[in-house]
């Protein structure tokens, strides 16, 4: 079986990005600190999801800048893991569905999803993470779905 090489927007062969997941006590106003922090360090927030317990919140985050975010994070003390996620164009309506459904086929597994801030073409961009990135890639671009990666969200002004 040859496998089709995954490419992105602007062609590189690695159509991922990286997710922070920043863990912060569940208390009042800590996302809005968060925000404030990279604000101030003029960090480009594309996606964001928040999941709380009773004390502690997880929250994931897609930057334009991996590198600079990281730096941030890292000078802040704040403690946070990295993770490789898909970021699928979504043209059409049902294009959601359609995605869910060729990765069901893979048998695999979509761990959380959320949308960035921005689009592409127009077009919604979902944030993904599964259980084999790799082999996701493959079958939704086999599929005709557009894959964005790291180098796809610096802003080319």
């Amino acid at each position: 079986m040859t496998r089709l090489p995954s490419q992105t927007a602007r062609g590189h062969e690695e159509p991922f990005a990286i997710q922070f997941s920043v863990f912060l006590a569940n208390r009042v106003g800590q996302l809005h600190e968060l925000l404030e922090k990279f604000a101030e360090n003029r960090l480009e927030v594309l996606g964001v999801s928040v999941v709380d317990s009773t004390d502690w919140a997880v929250i994931r985050i897609v930057f334009a800048d991996a590198n600079k975010a990281r730096e941030t994070l890292k000078s802040a003390e704040l403690p946070f893991t990295e993770s490789s996620v898909l970021l699928i164009v979504l043209p059409a309506q049902d294009s959601l569905s359609e995605a869910c459904s060729h990765l069901l086929r893979a048998e695999i597994n979509v761990h959380f999803a959320y949308p960035l801030t921005i689009r592409t073409d127009d077009s919604p961009i979902m944030v993904f993470h599964v259980d084999d990135i790799v082999t996701a890639a493959h079958v939704l671009s086999r599929h005709g779905f557009k894959l964005l990666g790291y180098e796809d969200l610096r802003r080319t002004d």
